[in-house]
């Protein structure tokens, strides 16, 4: 039976239909009685619990034109259907907070699931006075309290990559990084990484590091910049797949051979991993396990019986861009 169908035998609109069942806006008593004597006893109290089972959740979109983020985007919207999940996309960037309160009072969501922190302090203010939980996907955070967050030891990742580069006897490598906030993934990666450094008695300084967005383009200009400035180096590790392919782009623009003059790690392991050419060596994070937790947390009957922090294992993804140092030029 269809919406117009239903709305006809009731004697009402079909919008008052259509939001009787998204629960987008509610419907007065008498209208929801109307629709569900048509809908017969037992009919009309599956349509309830199937309302009542629906979520509709609203995820943060940042403002950073990353292909990290578009992935997860892309995942989000492939696995939502199968757990009856509606996902609402929000760019928090673009509204002005007044706009974002009336929206997200109007939806009622079930949830907020964030990828970053740097927009969201009126979101957490919004859901703690809402009590709706929050869920931050692929970071750490210590403002999380009424929800979860769901990410990979981003300091033992750094340290095992950078022990990887030092293992094949690089020992100037350059660190391609966005600055490091509050306990965010390029923080600990930070620490990660100077850990490792430190422990061979290497320094994580500059003119070794390079901070900026983690873009394809910045990966591109710092390689190209560093080669200019004749910085004597063996080894890049970039902090997201992004930069790593910017970086081999950059370096074979200046005549420079990827593996075999400098090698290029990454960190993420998205498809461009595998699409540009030397295929990138990188560190892998299960974006797939990020999805399905954060629906998973979200599906269950009481998120209070989901773990306030999931932390999922990471692994090195080896392919063609990493190679060992040739004799002397890695001292």
């Amino acid at each position: 039976m269809t919406v117009r169908e239903i709305a006809k035998l009731a004697g009402v609109s079909p919008s008052s239909v259509s939001r009787y069942f998204t629960e987008n806006e509610n419907v007065s008593k008498s209208v929801a009685e109307k629709i569900e004597a048509v809908l017969g006893k037992e009919e009309g109290q599956t349509q309830v619990k199937s309302r009542e089972k629906n979520k509709t959740l609203v995820l943060i979109t940042p403002h950073k034109r990353l292909a990290f983020y578009s992935e997860l985007l892309r995942m989000f919207m492939e696995q939502a259907p199968s757990y009856g999940i509606q996902i609402v996309f929000l760019p928090v960037y673009k509204c002005q907070t007044s706009q974002c309160r009336s929206i997200l009072t109007r939806l009622k969501p079930h949830g907020f699931i964030l990828l970053e922190e740097d927009e969201s302090s009126m979101i957490y203010e919004f859901a703690r006075k809402m009590k709706i939980p929050v869920v931050l996907c692929a970071e750490d955070s210590v403002d999380v309290k009424d929800g979860g967050y769901i990410h990979v030891n981003d300091v033992l990742a750094a340290y095992e990559g950078t022990r990887y580069l030092l293992g094949l006897g690089h020992r100037k490598i350059v660190f391609f990084t966005n600055y490091g906030k509050g306990v965010n993934a390029s923080y600990q990666r930070i620490i990660g990484c100077t850990k490792a450094m430190s422990e061979t008695g290497l320094a994580f300084e500059e003119p070794y590091v390079q901070y900026g967005a983690l873009t394809r383009e910045n990966g591109y200009a710092f390689a190209q910049k560093i080669i200019k400035d004749q910085l004597d180096f063996t080894a890049i590790f970039a902090f997201s797949d992004e930069m790593a392919c910017g970086a081999i782009c950059g370096l074979q623009d200046m005549g420079i051979r990827v593996p075999q003059d400098v090698s290029v790690l990454g960190f993420d392991d998205l498809p461009i991993a595998e699409q540009i050419r030397p295929r990138l060596t990188t560190m892998h994070q299960p974006l797939e396990e990020f999805i399905r937790c954060a629906l998973d947390f979200f599906s269950s009957e009481s998120t209070m019986e989901i773990s306030r922090e999931i932390m999922l294992p990471h692994s090195i993804i080896i392919r063609d861009s990493c190679a060992s140092v040739k004799k002397g030029e890695g001292e």
